[in-house]
């Protein structure tokens, strides 16, 4: 899809005029206030506030905003998202790498890798990417906040975090149901249920089933169509409404995701392009490949007010296993065998629980003037890792196993308070103190060949940290705010575990990520909620910058190898010009450059200027109309464009592993009925047939490297029926 874009620029003056998308309060009755009167109420600061009120860069979705846009996964957030960038190239379909603001994280699938963009569900923090990819199968909101969040969301929210909220008992009774038939032969069903049980006691119950039965990508060797899954999952919540100042709510939940893994196109050195030919080819010899991932947790949310004070405790466990089978060549044309081979072949099995436990406790005084927070947050996880199949059969190598164990615990404790020093005046402080020590254990190979002896790595590492915030706001009227905040983000360090007959490396440790925030934002909206915009300006300094470099022969270290400064606007904006049509637009422009690098870093050896994985430009707009039909009910037309800049995915800048413009669209249309109980739908995500790639990596210089292409159209019709 071509588009001659000449008009970065007149999208940034088009914005005034549009009006930002919603973030909606953390229960249902919020939800629908916010629809009904335009009244949008978020809980970036831990409490309920209105959004153009709340000095924070937030993003967030409504279930009715993710099915217009076929968005079903994590990984489909970022297309709307300014500043985010998610893609599920790394281990296995259901890890992701992920990137916001210029801190990233490449190696999504291994239990050392730590993110910096805290991720949570139901306010519980997870810790691993490795299974991040979750389907958004019963999600009443995500909500995306941008910047560093360590005040208050504290570990690994370094430059942002997203919290996805699900439906929790509230005492009402409800039915949802959704069923469908894609492309690729995938069908779908997921149905949520709640009602109360007793005077005080509700259930809140979700279930789905996913399956894709035809790959969209095919294996010319195999002579086979791959990318196929199948998901599934279930949540059961239990919990207490209708007892003034009293919450409490008990949730259960597993999901699972199984796939055929992980299937990369071989890259051609020379050209660029895929060595199988087409976009959508890949031609390893090897069948054995998978992405396998389970999940289960428990967690319990309790709360009370004692008068002005509420008090608050959320605990959770959580299990996690997860294994994946690739090929990281994609296929290799062997030139002393004439043959295609399996290039390099790694198999993994892992598997980590966690367990947290914050407490809370808020209020407010003199008159409301004051709203102040205090918390405690303890984590503590265990987890294990063993690559079982480390095959180099480019160069006729195999290795023995590597097993490694890791042990992470973090205490911190937090306070944030905002004072209305005068009318309209406000002024925010907050500081957080974490300790963070963690621990490897490991065997690996200190050599090729089976039979080589293998080398004990013994370390650890600790880190106390503190994460300050400071902002000001001002309401120029009740529909115009201004904010400046200063803060400070921090991601744990870690240690090294992609490496191959490597001891040196093999669980070095490397040290914590810092950043330095300073944001200015604005928020408008017009005194009938038609239009409304909200702006941010950032400059982020970046220290000890955690680099992703390849140390040769398929070998992958952490280097704390720079400083850096990435700068940017961020807006969304939307319009309401008239009963029934809704129009949004958001973008980002992001500056980057390093400011100082460690001489013997592969960035500094290399010549590289710019950070990986950052676009210049990235922008989405799009639109809904519904069309009244009277007593038969309604139609609704929604469609949106999204476009992300080149990008570069490794830190040395080759030239093939830059990632060209990726542009694509989607499209729906929506019939509902009088009374609302039913929808019948069709939608086409990617609707013109894009052919892009969102990953090109030079895996081993001068031998093989790989692509992974993005989606094909993806035509789904099928009908949502509730009550």
């Amino acid at each position: 899809m071509t588009i001659y874009r000449t008009w970065p620029l007149a999208n940034a003056l088009f914005v005034a005029g549009f009006i930002s998308q919603p973030a909606v309060a953390q229960d249902t009755a919020a939800q629908a206030q916010a629809e009904d009167t335009g009244e949008i109420v978020v809980t970036a600061q831990r409490r309920e506030e209105s959004l153009q009120r709340t000095p924070v860069a937030v993003s967030a979705f409504t279930a009715t905003m993710l099915e217009q846009r076929g968005v079903t996964k994590l990984e489909n957030i970022a297309a709307s998202t300014p500043g985010l960038n998610i893609t599920p190239i790394t281990a296995s379909p259901n890890a992701i790498m992920i990137s916001m603001r210029g801190a990233l994280e490449q190696n999504g699938g291994t239990i050392t890798a730590e993110s910096p963009v805290a991720i949570y569900i139901d306010d519980v923090y997870q810790s691993r990417l490795s299974g991040a990819n979750y389907d958004l199968a019963d999600i009443v909101r995500v909500e995306v906040l941008r910047g560093p969040q360590g005040t208050l969301y504290g570990r690994n929210s370094m430059t942002g975090a997203i919290k996805l909220i699900t439906r929790q008992p509230d005492g009402k009774t409800w039915l949802n149901t959704d069923v469908s038939y894609a492309s690729f032969q995938e069908t779908k069903a997921k149905v949520s249920v709640g009602g109360p049980v007793t005077d005080h006691i509700a259930v809140a119950a979700s279930a789905f089933y996913n399956q894709r039965g035809k790959g969209w990508q095919y294996n010319e060797v195999l002579d086979k169509r791959v990318s196929t899954f199948k998901k599934y999952g279930v949540q059961l919540a239990v919990g207490l409404y209708d007892i003034p100042g009293v919450e409490a709510v008990l949730t259960g939940r597993y999901v699972a995701g199984l796939s055929d893994g992980q299937h990369y196109a071989p890259l051609d050195l020379t050209t660029g392009g895929n060595l199988a030919g087409g976009v959508y080819n890949t031609r390893t010899p090897r069948d054995d490949a998978d992405g396998d991932n389970r999940q289960k947790s428990v967690s319990l949310r309790l709360g009370y007010d004692v008068g002005d004070i509420t008090i608050r405790s959320i605990t959770a466990y959580q299990e996690m296993k997860d294994n994946w089978a690739l090929d990281f060549s994609g296929g290799y044309d062997s030139p002393f065998t004439g043959t295609t081979i399996a290039g390099f072949f790694r198999s993994s099995a892992g598997k980590q629980n966690q367990f947290t436990q914050e407490f809370q406790a808020l209020g407010k005084a003199f008159d409301n003037r004051l709203n102040w927070i205090v918390g405690a947050f303890y984590y503590k996880e265990k987890a294990s890792q063993s690559f079982l199949n480390d095959d180099l059969a480019a160069f006729f190598l195999t290795y023995e196993p590597s097993v490694f164990d890791t042990t992470s615990k973090s205490l911190a404790f937090y306070a944030q308070a905002d004072y209305e020093i005068i009318d309209d005046l406000k002024v925010s402080v907050g500081i957080r103190h974490t300790n963070d020590k963690k621990t490897f254990d490991g065997l690996s190979p200190t050599a090729p060949g089976l039979g080589a002896p293998l080398a004990a790595s013994l370390t650890g590492t600790k880190a106390d940290v503190w994460t300050p915030k400071v902002n000001i706001q001002y309401n120029f009227t009740p529909d115009i705010m201004a904010y400046a905040t200063v803060s400070r983000g921090y991601r744990a360090g870690g240690f090294n575990s992609l490496v191959i007959a490597d001891p040196a490396n093999f669980g070095s440790p490397y040290a914590p990520e810092f950043a330095w925030s300073y944001e200015f934002g604005l928020k408008a909206q017009t005194a009938n909620r038609k239009a409304y915009l909200n702006i941010a300006a950032y400059h982020e300094q970046l220290s000890d910058l955690q680099t992703l470099t390849d140390c040769g022969n398929g070998c992958f270290t952490i280097q704390n190898a720079a400083k850096a400064k990435v700068q940017g606007i961020e807006w969304e904006g939307g319009l309401k010009p008239v009963t029934g049509l809704s129009l949004f637009v958001s973008g980002a422009y992001t500056f980057d450059k390093y400011q100082k690098l460690d001489p013997g870093s592969q960035a500094a050896l290399n010549g590289a200027t710019r950070l990986p994985m950052i676009s210049r430009w990235q922008y989405q707009f799009g639109g809904s109309y519904e069309i009244g039909l009277g007593d038969a009910g309604s139609v609704m037309l929604a469609a949106d464009y999204n476009y992300r800049g080149r990008f570069n995915t490794q830190v040395p800048l080759y030239t093939f592993s830059e990632v060209k413009a990726i542009d694509r669209g989607n499209a729906s249309i929506t019939y509902t009925t009088a009374d609302k109980h039913l929808d019948i739908y069709l939608q086409a995500t990617n609707v013109t047939n894009s052919k892009d790639y969102v990953s090109a990596l030079v895996f081993i210089p001068g031998v093989f490297g790989t692509l992974y292409p993005a989606e094909p159209r993806i035509w789904r019709g099928g009908f949502r029926y509730k009550f």
